[in-house]
C-alpha cells in the first residue's frame, strides 16, 4: 500500500510540474508582426463533402487577400457523392482553383495523408495552407497567417473553434466545445513552450521547403490519424524555435462538432491512435500525464477495497481541475472562448474516463472513419 501511495504522489507532482511547463508556454507566445506579403497554397482533401464544400469554397474565396497571392487544391478524395461536380462548378468560376481526384489510395498508406500529400506535391506557392472541406474561414484569415510568418517561423498553427449546429443538445455541444477548445489551449501552451505537442489541420501553415526537408510524413504516411501532429512535429525537429501559435481570432476557422456521443467517441478514439507514434520526447511528456490519469482512476477504484485511498484520489482530482483551470482560464481568454469557462468543470469529471477509454481502445482497438473502419495504422 505504501509503494502505492508514492508512486501515486510521484506522478500527480509529475502532472503538476506538466501543468507549471505548459502554463509558462501559454505567456511565452509571440504576437503577431508585420504583414510579410508571401504567396499562399491552400490543400483541401474533400471525401464525400457535398452538403459543405461549397460553404467552404466561398469562405477560402471570400478572403482579403488579394487573390492572386493564393491558389486553392482541392484534393477529392474518392468521392463517391456531387462533391466533384460542385468543385467542377467552382473550377469555372475561379481560375485559382484546382480540382483534383485520387481514384484510390496505395496500400499501406493513410487516405488522408496520401490526399494533403498529393495537394502539396501541386502546390506552386512558398507557403501551403490546410483546411478541410467542413470549415469556414475568416476573410481576413489569410492575412492573419501572412502576419506571423516572420523569418524565424517556419509552421504556424492557429485557432478552430466549434460552431452550434442547430437542433443540437446544448449541454452535448458545449462538453464538446469545451474539450475541443482544451486541445487547442494544450497545442499553445506546448509551442510556446517549445515542445509542440498536437496540431489540428483545420488551420495549419508550413513553408512548402520545411515540409520537403522533413521529407514530407516520411514514415508516419502508414499511421491513419496524425496528418497534423505528426507532420508538425517532424517539421519542428528541422528548426526549433520555428513553431508559432496564430492566436488571433481574426484568424479562427470554424467547423462542426460531431452530431453522435458515438462519433464523438469514434474520433477520440482516432486522435488517440496517433500518440504513440509521437516522437520521443512528447511521448514521455505524455505517457507521465497519461499514468496521473491512470493513477487517478486506480485510486477511486482502490478505494472500494481499501477507504485510505478514497482522500488519495480526491487529492488527485483536486490537481487535476485546479491545473485545468490554471491552464483554461489565460487559454480561453487567449483562444477568445471566455463562454466555455462554465463548463470545465464538468467536462473535467467525464474527461478522465473518457481519455483512458479513447486511448486505449484507439492504440489497441479499431476506429470509424469516413465509413471505414481503420486500425491506427495501415496494413
Amino acid at each position: 500500500m505504501n509503494i502505492a501511495i508514492i508512486f501515486l504522489s510521484i506522478v500527480t507532482l509529475y502532472y503538476c510540474g506538466a501543468v507549471v511547463f505548459l502554463w509558462r508556454g501559454l505567456h511565452r507566445l509571440r504576437p503577431s508582426g508585420p504583414p510579410q506579403n508571401l504567396a499562399y497554397s491552400v490543400i483541401i482533401a474533400a471525401r464525400n463533402e457535398e452538403q459543405v464544400i461549397g460553404r467552404c469554397l466561398d469562405s477560402v474565396f471570400g478572403q482579403s487577400l488579394p487573390q492572386e497571392r493564393y491558389e486553392v487544391i482541392v484534393v477529392n478524395d474518392r468521392s463517391g457523392d456531387r462533391t466533384a461536380d460542385i468543385c467542377e462548378e467552382y473550377r469555372r468560376r475561379y481560375p485559382a482553383l484546382s480540382h483534383v481526384v485520387i481514384p484510390e489510395t496505395p496500400p499501406g498508406v493513410s487516405p488522408k495523408k496520401h490526399a494533403v500529400a498529393a495537394g502539396i506535391a501541386l502546390a506552386r506557392n512558398e507557403v501551403i495552407v490546410l483546411t478541410d472541406a467542413d470549415c469556414v474561414v475568416p476573410a481576413d484569415w489569410l492575412a492573419v497567417i501572412d502576419r506571423n510568418f516572420t523569418g524565424e517561423t517556419d509552421v504556424v498553427q492557429g485557432v478552430t473553434a466549434y460552431e452550434y449546429v442547430p437542433g443540437m443538445g446544448r449541454f452535448f455541444f458545449n462538453m464538446q466545445a469545451v474539450d475541443f477548445c482544451s486541445h487547442g489551449v494544450v497545442a499553445a501552451a506546448a509551442m510556446g513552450a517549445g515542445l509542440p505537442l498536437n496540431s489540428n489541420a483545420n488551420n495549419f501553415a508550413f513553408r512548402k521547403k520545411t515540409y520537403d526537408s522533413a521529407q514530407g510524413y516520411g514514415g508516419a504516411r502508414k499511421v491513419v490519424s496524425g496528418d497534423d501532429d505528426l507532420l508538425l512535429q517532424r517539421m519542428a525537429q528541422k528548426r526549433k524555435g520555428s513553431v508559432s501559435f496564430m492566436a488571433d481570432p481574426a484568424g479562427a476557422v470554424i467547423t462542426r462538432p460531431t452530431p453522435t456521443l458515438r462519433g464523438m467517441f469514434e474520433q477520440r478514439k482516432r486522435w488517440g491512435s496517433k500518440t504513440v507514434n509521437y516522437g520521443p520526447r512528447q511521448v514521455v511528456f505524455l505517457s507521465g500525464v497519461f499514468l496521473f490519469y491512470c493513477g487517478t482512476a486506480a485510486a477511486f477504484a482502490a478505494g472500494f477495497f481499501s477507504p485510505v485511498f478514497f482522500p488519495v484520489f480526491l487529492a488527485m482530482f483536486a490537481s487535476k481541475v485546479i491545473g485545468e483551470y490554471l491552464l483554461m482560464l489565460p487559454g480561453t481568454a487567449l483562444l477568445n472562448q471566455k463562454q466555455l469557462r462554465a463548463f470545465i468543470l464538468p467536462a473535467s469529471l467525464l474527461q478522465l474516463p473518457l481519455v483512458l477509454a479513447a486511448v486505449v481502445s484507439g492504440v489497441f482497438g479499431k476506429f470509424s472513419w469516413k465509413g471505414t473502419r481503420f486500425r491506427r495504422v495501415v496494413k
